[in-house]
Formats: C-alpha cells, structure tokens, sequence
C-alpha cells in the first residue's frame, strides 16, 4: 500500500497553525531584538561617560560643547588672565598654529580646514568613534546632523555642563570639576533627538540666564529620542556624570508638563525642570523653573 499524502485540509490546518505560533512568537522576538539594541546603547553611553570622566579628572573642566574657531583665540588667548587660567586654549595643543586653522571643533569631533570628513575629538582620542559614537537604533539613519558627521545618536549637556560658545547666558566656559557636587544626579550624555532628527547639544526645558538662556526653540532642538522599546516599555537611555546609566520613560514638553515636545519623533524632556541637567546645586533635586 502507498503512502497517504496530506490532504488540503490538513495542509491548511498545519499552516495556519504554523502562522499563529509565529504571530505568537513576533512581539515575543521583537523585544528582545530592542532589548539588545538598548542594551548595546546603554554600553556605549556608559564608555563615552567614562571618556568624560577621565578627561575632566585631567583637565579639571568639563569638555566644550562647539568653539567658534573665528573668534575663540581673541576671546581666550587674547585676554592674558583667561591664557593664564585655560592652558588648554593654546592652539599649539590642539596641533595648530591658530584656532582659525579649525573648520569646526565640537565636543565629539572636529575638522580641519580643507579636510574631507571628520577627526575624533579631544575627549574621543584613541578611540574608534563608531564604535561607541552613534546610538545602534540610528545606525542606519546616516542624518548629516552637523557639517558631514552622520555619526549620530547622542547629545552632551551643554546648558549646564559643556558650553557652545557664544550661547547666550552669563558664562562663556564649560562647568568645572568641583561645581559638580552629585555627580550621581547630573546627566552628561543620552539619546539625543528633536523633529528633525537626532541632535548634539542637549538643553534644559526652562530658560537659565546664568548658565543656558537660549530661545525656546533652541531648547526643544535639544531634547532626548525616546527610541528604544514600545509603548510602555518606550524609553530613552542617559548617562550620567559619575558613569553610571539609566532609563528614562516619561517625557515631559517644555513647561513641565508630561508628553512630547515632538510626537512623531517620540522627542522630549527627560524631567519637569532643570534639576536633573545640573542647575544651581549641580546634583542637588530641583525641578523648579530658574530665576
């Protein structure tokens, strides 16, 4: 006798069974494809904390946000106190004669005039900046976030701890060392992300006059991507100043109010107010809005 062969039937029934184990099985595998991405984040923004940590140990200041190489050697080497005080100013460190010889110096890269592509910045040397640099769930993205870098990802606290020069605001350089009194509660590093994509320069939501009174629009450019995970479980990552990281979940528009700032791109603050960017008591809580 021949061997019977499956019917219509039972091919139906074995395929459909098939389907609904693997409908069953998506959202199950899903996770945890997001659970590694944000796992493999939260490894690169505790590296590039630690990065920070090592450098301002050794500089005593913390990284600059952006230099304005036009006008910096005038501000800094051009005032003998300053010269005095930021050795770190003098071009010659930095492999040049004159700053203006920079296209750029942020605080992740930097480029020379006439140089095709990007260098590794101060606080990033000897490292391979793909490696730690762009956030794994904006590998594909390749957004030309600022003057050719299509690494992208992350955002460096600018409003309270680095400084982008010429920001409007009663300090012209970045936070020091020792103004850092819970380096536990100031966060450094996070997904950075706003409508247009991902951003560098991360802000507080309310203005700051001594550290960070940039416009509101300026602000909300520099909010966190809650990219990783769904509904619930959505989340950004952020690193703080002692090294360690965490996950943030409720996002808050500018104001204090919980929601997003842009809900397309899942972009907002991380807090109702500037006590965990590092106001005032640099780590003590305070969520108020600045005077």
């Amino acid at each position: 006798m021949g061997k019977r062969g499956f019917s219509l039937f039972e091919l139906m029934l074995i395929i459909g069974l098939i389907g609904i184990v693997a409908a069953a099985m998506i959202p199950s595998l899903f996770g945890v494809y997001e659970s590694a991405v944000s796992a493999k984040c939260k490894s690169n923004l505790r590296q590039l904390a630690v990065l920070c940590q090592n450098y301002v140990q050794k500089e005593g200041f913390y990284p600059w946000g952006m230099i304005e190489p036009k006008s910096h050697e005038a501000n800094y080497l051009g005032n003998p106190f300053r010269q005095m005080i930021y050795g770190r100013e003098n071009p010659k460190l930095h492999g040049v004669e004159h700053w203006s010889e920079y296209a750029s110096f942020c605080w992740d890269f930097i480029r020379r005039v006439g140089q095709n592509g990007w260098s590794c910045g101060e606080m990033l040397k000897g490292m391979k900046a793909e490696s730690v640099f762009g956030c794994p769930k904006c590998a594909r993205e390749r957004t030309d976030n600022w003057d050719g870098n299509h690494i992208t990802g992350y955002n460096y606290n600018v409003c309270y701890l680095g400084y982008v020069e010429n920001d409007s605001g009663k300090r012209n350089y970045p936070t020091s060392r020792d103004s850092v009194i819970c380096p536990e509660r100031v966060v450094v590093f996070g997904d950075g992300g706003y409508a247009g994509g991902p951003n560098k320069f991360m802000r507080a939501p309310f203005q700051d006059k001594q550290y960070d009174a940039s416009s509101a629009g300026l602000r909300k450019a520099g909010t966190q991507a809650f990219r990783h995970g769904r509904g619930r479980a959505r989340h950004c990552n952020m690193a703080f100043a002692d090294g360690h990281v965490e996950e943030f979940h409720q996002p808050y528009k500018a104001g204090g109010k919980p929601g997003w700032v842009d809900e397309k791109t899942h972009s907002a603050f991380i807090s109702s107010g500037n006590g965990i960017y590092g106001p005032r008591g640099f780590g003590v809580e305070d969520n108020d809005e600045p005077k």
